[in-house]
């Protein structure tokens, strides 16, 4: 199956163009098919209306504005400038042959002559910009800077310019400000005193909370994500032993006298169980890639805690359940027609059903010593 290939080209041309157009040529008197059609394919079209400064209508409207926005006394009296100007350089070209005197004394009749005629110069009005009509941005085409935290959705983010974002991101980042003030007005509510009280009678217990009842309402909401995500980066970090584990075939078990190979593929390993035995494993009956292990101890003098954890082939990493109990686990079970229930057996002779669908780490059933039940091990349910 691996050997089998599978080829699809991939071209430029678009499935919905027709090819079959024919036209009427008025040379030929005749309607021809035409060979060629155009293949390009138009997602999103937009027409603006920004002209450029430098085109011919740029400039027109550039010296509307500028008269608009100019008086008529400053135009006289930018002519009556240039004259005065004018009559300066022939003032220059006199002096020089006459002499420094007579161009003295005519250089100051001739400013004379033009200042009468001039007016004081109004303050120049500055030239008004042309509106851009791209500088409108909505909010569906700005992404953030800062990543989707929770300290950074606290702050407002600094918005960019980046056409290519979607409105999701909007609506996701809106979701988590949205969650942290429900977070911040439930934490305003909590009275300190029952915080402080709550924390000391768990100690008293000395119950160990899991990772389940640890977890927050926000971070419950994208487990499932979060899970799919994880299943697809251990899928292609173990791609070649997937692989094995479908399609493996070794040659030379033929001359071993169907002793065949053992080849070991996965090795499922959790933190907190190592100081503890596997001392149970059952297969699901329906979903074939998953298995439940229970771990506690035989020996008596070390009994402690307990751990059952189900595994899954499709995340061999890090296990789907984490179940923790008082008692060491000795026995466990699925059931045939329900299998999201396991039946345990306890060191301590206690029994318990676990419900995989609820997400609390304590048993749905269980019956112990304190109902009247015996105190040996459980060495078998069903």
């Amino acid at each position: 199956e691996l050997k089998e290939e599978f080829t699809r080209m991939l071209t430029a041309n678009n499935p919905h163009a027709p090819r079959n157009i024919v036209r009427y040529s008025f040379k030929e008197g005749v309607y021809k098919p035409v060979s060629y059609v155009d293949q390009m394919a138009i997602h999103f079209s937009l027409n603006g209306n920004m002209i450029l400064k430098d085109s011919d209508e740029g400039r027109r409207q550039s010296i509307r504005l500028s008269t608009e926005a100019e008086k008529a006394p400053v135009e006289t009296s930018a002519v009556a400038s240039e004259e005065a100007e004018v009559k300066d350089e022939e003032s220059i070209e006199d002096t020089q042959a006459a002499g420094e005197e007579e161009a003295e004394e005519s250089g100051a009749a001739e400013v004379s002559e033009a200042a009468e005629g001039e007016e004081p110069h109004p303050p120049r009005v500055k030239d008004q910009k042309l509106a851009n009509q791209f500088n409108f941005i909505e909010r569906a085409s700005r992404t953030l800077n800062n990543p989707m935290r929770e300290r950074a959705c606290q702050s407002e983010p600094t918005p960019r310019k980046n056409f290519s974002a979607t409105a999701n991101q909007w609506e996701i980042y809106d979701a988590y400000v949205e969650e942290l003030q429900k977070i911040e007005r439930s934490k305003e509510k909590e009275k300190p005193k029952a915080q402080v009280a709550k924390r000391e009678e768990e100690k008293k217990k000395g119950r160990k909370l899991t990772s389940l009842e640890s977890q927050s309402d926000d971070i419950a909401k994208i487990t499932k994500a979060a899970k799919i995500m994880e299943r697809m980066v251990n899928q292609n970090t173990f791609e070649d032993i997937a692989e094995d584990f479908k399609y493996f075939e070794d040659a030379s078990d033929e001359y071993r006298d169907q002793q065949g190979t053992l080849l070991p593929l996965w090795k499922f390993q959790y933190d907190k169980t190592k100081r503890l035995a596997v001392t149970a494993i059952s297969w699901n009956p329906k979903y074939k890639d998953l298995f439940a292990v229970g771990y506690g101890s035989y020996d008596f003098m070390k009994q402690g805690h307990g751990m059952l954890l189900l595994y899954t082939m499709k995340n061999p990493s890090f296990p789907e359940y984490v179940f923790s109990s008082e008692s060491g686990i000795m026995c466990l079970d699925f059931h045939n027609d329900h299998p999201y229930l396991v039946a345990v057996g306890f060191y301590d002779g206690s029994v318990a059903i676990y419900n995989l669908k609820k997400t609390t780490s304590q048993p749905s059933y269980k019956s112990s010593a304190n109902s009247g039940k015996h105190t040996e091990p459980v060495w078998q349910v069903r």
